[in-house]
């Protein structure tokens, strides 16, 4: 009875390390190939902010956000264009936001430019959601884009996203208003 007890113990044991020490087939579990994602058709080339540093109350920050665009443009696109700009401590921020209509492209038989690109231009003029001056410091920014197309009730919806673009810029405090 001794012996059947200790049989059946070192086989329990025995198994249980097997299984412990080897979770999955080490060939192909080690050797899986990674998904690759491809990059939308959507892009955003570059964000340009001016004048850096940035004062306000005076010139307005300009962002010149450059955008590669599919190229087959559905009939009724819309280019939706969004930045929020965040202090980094977060107690202070901003968003912007361009929606513009599209001209449709036809279809995807090379005839199309493939270099379709465009320029969407947004100011900001130094204010925070509550329409208060910022103080100085870094600030960031986060643009997204979005290809959208009305449905039937003329509610858009998203068709294409790009990846979205962050950076940063520094805001300066005013100058002082002189009166020596």
């Amino acid at each position: 009875m001794v012996l059947r007890i200790f049989n059946s113990w070192t086989v329990g044991t025995v198994l249980a390390v097997c299984l412990l020490a080897n979770p999955g087939d080490d060939l192909s579990y080690a050797k899986r190939a990674k998904a690759r994602s491809r990059p939308p058709d959507l892009k955003i080339l570059s964000v340009d902010p001016a004048p850096i540093p940035f004062v306000p109350n005076g010139v307005p920050l300009t962002l010149t956000i450059k955008v590669a665009l599919p190229r087959v443009i559905p009939e009724d696109a819309l280019l939706d264009v969004s930045t929020l700009i965040t202090s980094t401590s977060r107690s202070s921020f901003r968003l912007l936001s361009t929606r513009q209509m599209l001209p449709t492209t036809g279809d995807p038989d090379g005839s199309v430019d493939e270099n379709r690109q465009i320029d969407v231009v947004q100011t900001w003029d130094g204010t925070d959601n509550n329409d208060r001056l910022v103080v100085q410091g870094m600030y960031d920014y986060q643009v997204q884009v979005k290809l959208m197309v009305l449905n039937k009730s003329g509610s858009p919806l998203t068709r294409l996203s790009a990846w979205k673009k962050r950076g940063n810029f520094e805001v300066k405090g005013q100058p002082p208003s002189g009166s020596d």
